[in-house]
Order: structure tokens, then sequence, then C-alpha cells
């Protein structure tokens, strides 16, 4: 599949994780995407592993049990709040995906959740097929160990230049090549010991050329891993960023785990999210 039409895909997955309770479909979706329905439908499957419908229903569940946690709605108020239209088909699906009824979710304590940092409850709470997870709490001892720097693939470093120095606000401290690759570093002015550096996506010169394929098709599917930033005011932070022309994939909501956050998708595809901690 073109890498064109992966990050045509990816921005109808993003659609449908912002505007969830919409009444989407797949011909709209599709011509969004400059795609036959047929030919979306397949390319989405093939990219993702499950179809528009299957995503979409994910993600409202995902969102409704955001809202079951919180206590205040009653099962039939997020049915609807998550944007399905029938009470039965809502439970069935929410059933299938979490293991246990809508009503069953929201009578069980859900205290646990509030100590997961935002980034790994978020992924944690997320409704899979399997059921939910059980993950085991570990400890580990306290080391003297501080974050000097983080990589984010990136397939167009001026493209990519003009999101984080323009669009972030943060410093360019080195651009070096070598061997036909590029190496951009940059930082926030606020964290002069912390550094992001964009790179190729696959930075080694002697990759297999099926290597360098998949991690490109995995970049413009929006698959690799990007950053979490932290603003005293996310929601200033969004309408700069919204204002330089970042593309938006959720506008600021306040999050069951803690934070206020919103995320954007930078120039390559990656996911960046900005939080801000409740007070």
């Amino acid at each position: 599949m073109r890498l064109e039409d992966l990050a045509r895909l990816r921005r109808a997955r993003d659609r449908m994780d912002r505007e969830y309770a919409e009444p989407l479909d797949v011909p709209s979706l599709a011509r969004a995407a400059l795609m036959s329905p047929g030919h979306f439908s397949r390319g989405f499957r093939a990219a993702f592993g499950e179809t528009p419908y299957s995503y979409l229903m994910t993600r409202r569940i995902e969102r409704a049990k955001a809202l079951l946690r919180r206590g205040d709605l009653s099962v039939t108020d997020v049915c609807f709040a998550v944007g399905c239209t029938s009470l039965g088909s809502f439970s069935s699906r929410f059933t299938e995906l979490v293991g246990e009824t809508p009503s069953a979710y929201r009578a069980r304590p859900h205290d646990a959740g509030e100590t997961i940092p935002a980034c790994v409850a978020k992924m944690l709470t997320r409704p899979v097929r399997n059921g939910e997870a059980n993950p085991t709490a570990r400890s580990v001892k306290s080391m003297d160990i501080k974050l000097s720097q983080c990589f984010i693939a990136v397939d167009d470093h001026d493209k990519a230049l003009a999101f984080y120095r323009d669009a972030l606000g943060m410093e360019v401290r080195n651009d070096v090549g070598f061997e036909g690759m590029r190496w951009v570093t940059v930082g926030s002015p606020a964290q002069p010991d912390v550094e992001i550096v964009l790179e190729p996506p696959l930075a080694d010169p002697n990759a297999p050329a099926d290597d360098r394929r998949t991690m490109a098709e995995l970049l413009a599917k929006g698959m690799l891993r990007g950053v979490i930033l932290s603003s005293e005011d996310v929601d200033a932070a969004f309408e700069k960023v919204r204002a330089a022309g970042g593309e938006v994939l959720q506008e600021p909501i306040d999050q069951p785990y803690g934070v206020r956050d919103c995320a954007f998708r930078d120039p390559s595809g990656n996911m960046l999210r900005i939080t801000q901690a409740k007070k």
C-alpha cells in the first residue's frame, strides 16, 4: 500500500477518535480519504487489523468506560453521549469488548486507576476483545538517573521543524547530517537538560530495504510513539498550536485519570499530547 494511502487512512482513524459521537459512516469517511467505500474498508482493515465500524465502536466503548467511571451518568445517558443509538446494541458490544455489562462496570470501584500515570492509564483503559487486563504493580529502587534525550522518527525534517520549532515554540539545539541522514535536536527553553532528537525512521545506513519500508509504513499509519508535553494552561497551548497549523487529534478535555489534555499529530503522523494537571 502506498504511504500516501496509509496517511489518509490514519487521518480517517483520527477523525473517528475526534468525532466518535457523530453519526459517522464508511461512505463519508471514504470520501474524505479520496477512496471508494470498498477500497477504504479493505485498506483500513489491512492497515489496522479491523474494519472502520469495529474501530469506531471500540473508540465509543473506550469513551463510555471513562464516563461510566465518573458515576454521574446512567448507562442510557452514556450510550447516547458516545454516539450509539441503540441501548441494546451498545450493551452487547460493551460486554463483548470489556467482559462485563455497562451496569456492572459502572458499579465496581475504579480507584486503582487514579495512581497510574496518565499516558499508561489511557492505554490500559482502552477496551480489547480479549477482556480487561489485570496488570501487576511493580516497584523499583530509586536511582540517580534523569532523562536526557528522547527520539522521534520523522520523514521530513523541514516540515518537522515548522511544527516543533514554530508551532510548539521549541528551540533548535543541533542539526547534523551523516551518510545522507539528518538529526535535528530541539528542546523546550524551560528544560535545557532535556532534548528531543528528530531522526530518520530507521537511522541505520545498513538497514535492509524491507525494514526501511516497514518503519515508513508504521510512521505513515501513526503507530509509532510520540511524546507527552505539559503546560500550565493546556487550553491556551492548544489554541496556539492549532492557530499555527497543528493537525488536531483531540481538543482539550478532562480525563478521568487526573489531567486535562489535548492531542496533535506532527507532520509525520506522530501523536503528541499536551497535559495539565488538575488543580
